[in-house]
Order: C-alpha cells, then structure tokens, then sequence
C-alpha cells in the first residue's frame, strides 16, 4: 500500500484538438531529440534497504499504453533562429529604413540649431532670435510626432511578423509531435532535459516548409 504521507504532484497542462497541446506564449514572442516518456504516478512498494537483483522497476511495470509522451519547444528560439524569423526581421528593417534616416536628420538640425542659438545669442537681434526659437520649437514637435507615428508602426508590423509566424510554428509544432507520437507539448518551464526538446525539429520543418 501506499504510506498515507505519499504526495502527488500535478503537473498544469492543457489538451489541444486530437491529443496534443502547445502551449504557446508572444508577445513573446517563436528539439531534435524524441520526447522522453514519462510514467504516472505507481503505487508505492514497500520500503527496502536492499532491493532484489533484477528486480522490475516500476516504470518497467506500468504499460506502454499508460505512459505520457511529453516533449517541449522553446518560442523565443524559433523567434531568434529560424530563417523565416531572420527573412521577417530583415524585411522589417528595411521597410523602416527612409523614416529611421529622416528622424536622424530631423535631430541633426535640431542640434544645430540649438547650438546655433547658444553661440550667436549676443549676435541675434529680438527678431531674429524669435524666429530662430519658432523654427527650433517648430522641428522639435515635428521630430516628436514622426517619432511617435515611427514607434507605433514598427510596433504594428512587428507584432503582426511574430503573429504569422507563431501561426505557422504552431502548425508545423502540431505536426512535428504527432510524428514522434507526443500527447502533450509544453513552452516554459526552469528546467528541460534536452533529450525531450523538440525546438531544432520545429526550426528545421518551419524553416523548409512551403512559403505561404
């Protein structure tokens, strides 16, 4: 029998369609071993100090059929490592590329501007030091409002990149598990035994499948 001070411990998962779970988090934001199998919890045997030779273990006891097929994947590492991730990273600096320059070029003039009013001051009649204000207030809210308008869509294009390519990392994770006959896939955890890390697989099929 079971010694009444035996503890279970649960481990939080949740079931996706037909069987296998991924357990995805964003953003976030994206293994090559076979999953390890695990056994549930086994009535306890008696205590002894010196167990038999050859005697059975008590994973070795419980079916095949009740054993739980885990594995894992690591999002922010297909996020980081995949070609897709890479090709969408570099398309997304690119696009962005003319407005970064003009904001550095709106911050040029404005420093010189600035430092334009700080040396010739004594220089400057009322007027033209007015003038030289207006125009420097002028850019100043000109660089904030690109800088702004700048931020937020990058921002857009950005999540949206990491959503598609979540989508299609979810697919190809589904598939994947099925192949190596997981039940359930897990994202996060302190500690993982490589042997069940299915990320590189997950990289691999991701990174050859069909653009869409």
């Amino acid at each position: 029998m079971r010694p009444a001070s035996t503890r279970r411990r649960r481990a939080t998962s949740f079931p996706m369609a037909r069987g296998v779970t991924l357990l995805v988090a964003l953003a976030a934001c994206l293994g090559s071993a076979a999953a390890a199998s695990l056994t549930p919890a086994d009535p306890v045997p008696a205590l002894s100090m010196a167990p038999a030779r050859g005697a059975p273990s008590a994973a070795a006891a419980v079916p095949p059929q009740a054993r739980l097929r885990v594995a894992f994947v690591d999002t922010a590492r297909i996020l980081r490592d995949s070609a897709v991730a890479k090709a969408a990273s570099r398309k997304l600096a690119q696009t962005f590329e003319p407005r970064r320059l003009k904001l550095n070029q709106l911050s040029h003039r404005i420093d010189a501007l600035r430092a334009k009013l700080a040396d010739g001051a004594p220089a400057l009649s009322d007027e033209q030091r007015l003038a030289a204000q207006q125009q420097l207030s002028d850019l100043g809210r000109e660089f904030r409002d690109e800088q702004q308008g700048f931020a937020e869509d990058l921002n857009a294009q950005r999540n949206a990149d990491v959503g598609r390519i979540l989508d299609q990392a979810n697919a190809v994770v589904d598939r994947v598990a099925r192949e190596k006959g997981c039940e359930i896939v897990f994202q996060g955890a302190v500690y993982v035994n490589p042997r069940i890390d299915i990320t590189q697989d997950v990289i691999r099929a991701l990174d050859t499948a069909p653009p869409r």
